[in-house]
C-alpha cells in the first residue's frame, strides 16, 4: 500500500468548496450504479429496523432517487417462507424501482443463492454489508468482520456477482476499516481493489471504523482519499449527513460520487427534497405541520398494509418519535407517540399534535 500513499499526495485538492456565503458551484452530477440510472446522488442507505417497504415508498415519494431496504441475512432469505408475517421482507413495488436490497452473512456460499431470491423478488440492485458495527454482526463473522479476512470478502463478492445476472448491479457497504492501524487500512484497499476487479458497480464507504461503531466524527478526508484512489469507479459517501447542507459539504469535499443517508432520513424524509432545493438555489423546503402529519398518517397506512395491527404501531411509533424532532414542542410529542399503545389513541395524538383529519 506504499505506493497508493505516495500517489495520492500528489492528487489535486477538493472538487468545490462551500461555505454559507458561498454559493454550490454546479449541480452535481446525476449516480448511475452500473446500468442502473439513479439521478440526484443523494439516497438513503440500508437501515437496520427502519427502511422497510413502508418507509421506502414514503422515501421514493418525497424525492429519494434511490432507497435500500434493511439489510437481511443470507440464511434468513433463503429459509423465508410465504407467510403473511415475513413475506414483507422480499416485498417490491412498481413505484419503489431503482431498489437495492443489502445481504449479510459469515459463510460465502449462501450469499449467491440469497442474492439470486432477491432478485427474483425484484430487488435491483444487491448491496453486500462489509461495514455493519454492531456486537452481533462482528461476534457472528458477519458485517465488518469481514473487513478482517480480504479472502472471504473477495470470495463472497465473487459468489454473490457470479449468481446474478450481468444486468443486476452489485455493490458493497465497507467501513473505513476495522480500526485505524496499518494492517486495516491495507486490508481495505485490498478488498476494495478487488471487489472493483471482480465486478461490483459501485462502494459505499462510512468513514468511521468498525471499532468506532458510531462514536466521533465520519473521516471525510478518508473519502476523499479513496475516491482519488478509485477515480472512474463510483464510489460512495457515509456518514455524518444529517442535513441539506452536510450533504452537498460531503459531495463538495470528498468528490464522492453520491452520498447515502442514513439516520438523517430517519424521522425527515424530506431531506432529499431538500438537497435538491439547497443545489438548485432554492430555499430547502420546509415542512409545516399539516405535512408531517400527511406523511406520518400516510406511512402509518403503508404499515398496516403488510403488518397486522400490534406490529403496524411498533413500525410508525418509532418513526414518529424521531419525527416529532420537527415539531414545536418535541418532548411531549414524542412521549405522547411513545405512550400510543391502539391505532385510535396513536391517531388521537396525531390529531391532537398536528391537527390532522
Amino acid at each position: 500500500m506504499a505506493n497508493v500513499n505516495s500517489d495520492l499526495k500528489l492528487l489535486p485538492p477538493p472538487i468545490c468548496s462551500r461555505d454559507e456565503s458561498a454559493a454550490v458551484p454546479s449541480a452535481p452530477r446525476p449516480l448511475k450504479i452500473g446500468p442502473v440510472e439513479i439521478g440526484f446522488p443523494v439516497v438513503q442507505a440500508a437501515l437496520s429496523g427502519y427502511s422497510d417497504w413502508p418507509m421506502r415508498v414514503i422515501a421514493r415519494r418525497l424525492g429519494a432517487p434511490y432507497t435500500i431496504a434493511e439489510v437481511l441475512i443470507d440464511r434468513f432469505v433463503l429459509d423465508l417462507k410465504d407467510r403473511a408475517r415475513t413475506k414483507h421482507h422480499l416485498r417490491v413495488t412498481d413505484e419503489e424501482h431503482p431498489v437495492g436490497a443489502q445481504l449479510m452473512g459469515s459463510e460465502p456460499k449462501d450469499f449467491g443463492p440469497a442474492a439470486t431470491r432477491l432478485v427474483e423478488s425484484g430487488f435491483d440492485v444487491i448491496d453486500i454489508n462489509f461495514g455493519c458495527p454492531v456486537k452481533s454482526a462482528v461476534g457472528g463473522c458477519r458485517g465488518g468482520y469481514h473487513l478482517s479476512q480480504p479472502e472471504t470478502a473477495l470470495e463472497i463478492v465473487s459468489r454473490v456477482r457470479d449468481a446474478v445476472p450481468s444486468d443486476v448491479p452489485v455493490t458493497v457497504k465497507m467501513r473505513r476499516g476495522i480500526d485505524d492501524s496499518d494492517e486495516s487500512r491495507d486490508r481495505f484497499f485490498e478488498i476494495l481493489d478487488g471487489a472493483f476487479e471482480r465486478g461490483v458497480a459501485g462502494v459505499t464507504i462510512h468513514g468511521r471504523t468498525v471499532e468506532q461503531k458510531y462514536v466521533g466524527p465520519s473521516n471525510w478526508d478518508f473519502l476523499r482519499e479513496v475516491k482519488q484512489h478509485a477515480g472512474e469507479r463510483t464510489i460512495i459517501g457515509s456518514g455524518d449527513v444529517f442535513t441539506a447542507e452536510a450533504c452537498l459539504d460531503m459531495l463538495c469535499h470528498t468528490g464522492v460520487d453520491g452520498v447515502s443517508v442514513a439516520r438523517g432520513a430517519i424521522g425527515n424524509p424530506w431531506i432529499f427534497r431538500q438537497t435538491q432545493d439547497l443545489a438548485a438555489g432554492r430555499e430547502p423546503y420546509s415542512p409545516d405541520l399539516a405535512e408531517q402529519a400527511r406523511v406520518l398518517k400516510m406511512q402509518f397506512d403503508l404499515c398496516l398494509q403488510i403488518y397486522d395491527e400490534r406490529k403496524a404501531l411498533a413500525a410508525i411509533r418509532k418513526h414518529a418519535v424521531k419525527f416529532a424532532r420537527l415539531h414545536p414542542h418535541p418532548e411531549e410529542t414524542r412521549n405522547a407517540f411513545a405512550a400510543a399503545m391502539s391505532r385510535d389513541s396513536w391517531l388521537a395524538v396525531l390529531e391532537t399534535a398536528y391537527g390532522s383529519e
